[in-house]
């Protein structure tokens, strides 16, 4: 219940993901009360407004809150049923005498009473009661990822992402329905008046997998790794570097204080993943070799065995039976697959066939074309053994299209970018090409509070295109029909993509760019190459597919500080003065409604400075995967995208027996349940 909130590594407001293939290249600690419908779900705590004003401080209570029902969500079609089904209120516990008998009650030890302390013990339920452990799910990864660390340069792939989500674990974490925090390693934690110092007491249960407590000291090593700068991650350098190193006031209580006023500082902090101090206390460069393609010791409910790992090919993730927070009521119903078996498929037409074989069980289908003509006429699919389904959830949207080089001329200069932008024809791609499943982009920070409500669609204009080209002096054109710049050559761009199935888009891009003068080289890279292409900002235009975090955080994307610097999220090296001024007013504004303000004006200046190419949407999540899975009716978190919809998930014994017997007897079906999950856009 992190990945979308913190983003996985606390700062990026963007975040790469590796199967976007349609896209581009492819507040306070009270809830509200219980409500009961009988046709519309509504969970009042989920309204977008009162998201919106979430704030700093989410405290909690230990108060028992009633059991909240709404209707049955997925019940075999896409209408909501007047049946309801319950969410039930689950308990954090942890054992108040736990610990080190040296270490006293005041200090975290045994008898800690939370007096003077925040927690939030009670919360909604993410998981189903009649969830059970154990199974598999075999998956595909595009490529292996440049490195297995989970800090540093090139970490911040959707694999790592997935690792860091279920074996690693932060002092609190986000609920994902109610957006309140909630205790993680720590049980407790508080917030000085002047917002400054923020200190944690951490469950003195906590262990590794090697069996070694979580201290306080494993805490303040994770952050002195984030702000080396041996570990080349300039992003988490400048999130962690607004706090001061952090102090052990004990073995199991830390304090840190902020020396740059930022409401995201208790955020990111609480959501770091912490590290085991006798691996990381290394100088950076030292972690960045050492654990290139292995991992740290780790607290979480699974875990990466070495053996597992077989570079360049394939990796396991498996649940762990010795987890140490294994039996805690408050993780009921998650955590259930019992592997997760990840393999290389360089292909994803191969990867396609494979799920339709059966020899990969989850499956993010990245071509509407599929989704629309091919996937309804597949065997399985008729007789319901291998099921389509759309998850509409709360996930933020990111941002998608072509990233534009800014450091690099004439892509320097803004008439060309508006150029770049008027020549991709977003219309007939998303109508003839893409069945309509999407929807342009017209913000940054698409779709919720945060955009500005003043940016209007950029559409086709060859017309534009033309004006601005002649305007920057490219009028003459060699024999091809190519404008020539200054110096006689031809204007020419590069195009890098990792996606086979964005060429058909790129290649009617390419011809348009043609039509109006500029050669427009397409260069295929494997999605590792290119994202390490990306990071190093040696491109002219790259196509590409980002995350979003539900909490903006426009700095670590846009910042001027990072646009000459390499390895950071402004691979665009975006760079405007008033957005600058913007973000340091956001980090320090404390007013909800205000901060809302300041970043659809950061969203507008960025959408006005065309740092991207901007591309299209998918509004759901489009999955198939075969019939052998059972999931809460509501199918997943809240806030939810193909890469964590089946953290709630689990094989289902029946089903699975179901399955391998109609599996053996072709006249055998079974039922595939609902085509789409509207349950969290119904519930708002």
């Amino acid at each position: 219940m992190k990945g979308a909130f913190f983003g996985l590594v606390p700062g990026p407001a963007l975040v790469a993901w590796g199967l976007r293939e349609d896209t581009a290249c492819p507040a306070g600690s009270a809830r509200s009360p219980p409500m009961r419908t009988s046709h519309q779900p509504r969970l009042s705590y989920l309204s977008l407004v009162p998201l919106a004003l979430w704030g700093l401080l989410a405290c909690g209570s230990e108060e028992q809150v009633p059991v909240q029902e709404v209707p049955q969500a997925d019940t075999g079609d896409s209408e909501v049923s007047n049946a309801t089904v319950e969410i039930p209120m689950v308990n954090y516990v942890y054992d108040p005498q736990a610990g080190d008998k040296a270490v006293a009650a005041e200090d975290g030890g045994p008898g800690f009473t939370g007096d003077g302390w925040d927690t939030n013990l009670t919360f909604p339920a993410v998981g189903s009661l009649d969830a059970v452990p154990g199974g598999s799910m075999r998956r595909y990864m595009v490529d292996w990822p440049a490195t297995l660390r989970q800090h540093g340069k090139d970490w911040n792939t959707s694999i790592n992402y997935m690792v860091n989500d279920l074996c690693y674990e932060s002092l609190l974490s986000v609920h994902s329905t109610t957006l309140e925090y909630i205790p993680r390693l720590a049980t407790h934690w508080k917030i000085s008046e002047d917002k400054s110092t923020y200190t944690y007491r951490i469950n003195p249960a906590a262990r590794f997998s090697d069996g070694s407590e979580v201290t306080a000291a494993d805490v303040v090593a994770s952050w002195k790794l984030r702000v080396d700068p041996k570990t080349l991650d300039p992003s988490a350098n400048a999130t962690y570097s607004k706090l001061n190193e952090p102090t052990a006031k004990s073995k199991y209580i830390v304090e840190v204080v902020c020396n740059q006023p930022n409401w995201r500082n208790f955020l990111y902090f609480s959501g770091m993943a912490v590290f085991p101090a006798a691996e990381v206390s290394i100088p950076g460069d030292e972690y960045l070799d050492k654990y290139q393609n292995s991992y740290t010791a780790n607290s979480g409910p699974y875990i990466v065995p070495a053996a597992d790992i077989k570079t360049g090919a394939s990796l396991e993730i498996h649940r762990r039976d010795d987890w140490w927070d294994r039996d805690n009521p408050a993780w009921t119903g998650m955590y259930n697959i019992g592997v997760y078996h990840y393999e290389v498929v360089l292909d994803s037409a191969l990867a396609f066939e494979m799920i339709k074989k059966g020899e990969l069980d989850y499956y993010l289908v990245p071509r509407a074309q599929w989704w629309a003509e091919d996937i309804p006429k597949v065997g399985a699919v008729k007789r319901g053994l291998l099921v389509p389904r759309k998850f509409f959830t709360d996930k933020a949207v990111g941002t998608s299209g072509i990233a534009i080089n800014t450091r690099r001329a004439p892509l320097d200069d803004l008439r060309m970018r508006k150029v770049l932008q008027a020549l991709y024809d977003r219309e007939l791609f998303i109508d003839k090409l893409y069945f309509n499943e999407y929807l342009p982009l017209t913000s940054y920070f698409q779709g919720g509070t945060y955009q500005c409500p003043d940016n209007k669609l950029l559409g086709y204009d060859p017309y534009l295109a033309e004006d601005l080209l002649n305007e920057m002096g490219f009028i003459e054109r060699d024999r091809d029909g190519y404008r020539l710049k200054a110096d006689g050559n031809r204007l020419s761009l590069d195009l890098t993509y990792s996606s086979k199935f964005s060429e058909s888009a790129l290649t009617i891009y390419q011809e348009n760019c043609k039509d109006a003068g500029i050669e427009l080289i397409l260069s295929f890279q494997t999605s590792a190459a290119r994202w390490q292409t990306m990071r190093s900002k040696s491109f002219d235009l790259t196509s590409t597919a980002w995350g979003a975090l539900t909490f903006p955080n426009p700095e670590t994307s846009f910042g001027g500080h990072l646009a000459d610097q390499e390895d950071n999220n402004n691979v665009t090296s975006f760079k405007n003065k008033r957005v600058d001024e913007l973000c340091r007013a956001y980090d320090e504004e404390y007013d909800v409604v205000k901060r809302i303000a300041l970043v659809q004006e950061i969203d507008g200046l960025i959408y006005a400075g065309l740092p991207y190419v901007l591309a299209w949407y998918n509004p759901a999540q489009r999955m198939l995967f075969w019939n052998k899975y059972s999931m809460p009716a509501w199918g997943c978190e809240r806030t939810a995208d193909y890469s964590s919809l089946h953290y709630v998930w689990w094989v289902d014994p029946a089903k699975e027996a179901e399955l391998e017997a109609a599996r053996a007897d072709g006249s055998l079906s079974m039922d595939p349940g609902s085509r789409e999950n509207r349950f969290w856009q119904q519930a708002r």
